[in-house]
């Protein structure tokens, strides 16, 4: 099994930072708010360690929770990357006229 994780990938991360960068990389411009499920089924994570993690970055402030029970980024995460030269759009998405994009 690669080490290696993109998107949508069969392979889910070893260690609990690629678990975690992984969650948050299931949240794309076009679907900005996912449900506990979702999240699972994207990341290839087990639905309890998802809810595990998930726990923990909404108690942090990198995720926010809408009444539904579904997730989007949240306002910390959010102002983390909303710095002109970050390039990185509020979605998530890398912007084409940053450095990586």
């Amino acid at each position: 099994m690669s080490s290696e994780w993109t998107r949508n990938s069969v392979a889910t991360p070893q260690n609990v930072a690629g678990r975690v960068l992984g969650i948050l990389e299931a949240f794309a411009p076009e679907q900005s708010e996912l449900s506990l499920v979702d999240i699972s089924r994207r990341t290839g994570l087990a639905l309890s360690t998802t809810h595990r993690l998930i726990a923990q970055l909404y108690e942090w402030g990198a995720l926010d929770r809408a009444p539904d029970r579904r997730y989007r980024l949240g306002k910390r995460l959010r102002a983390i990357t909303s710095g002109p030269d970050c390039g990185i759009s509020a979605g998530g998405a890398v912007r084409a006229d940053s450095p990586d994009g």
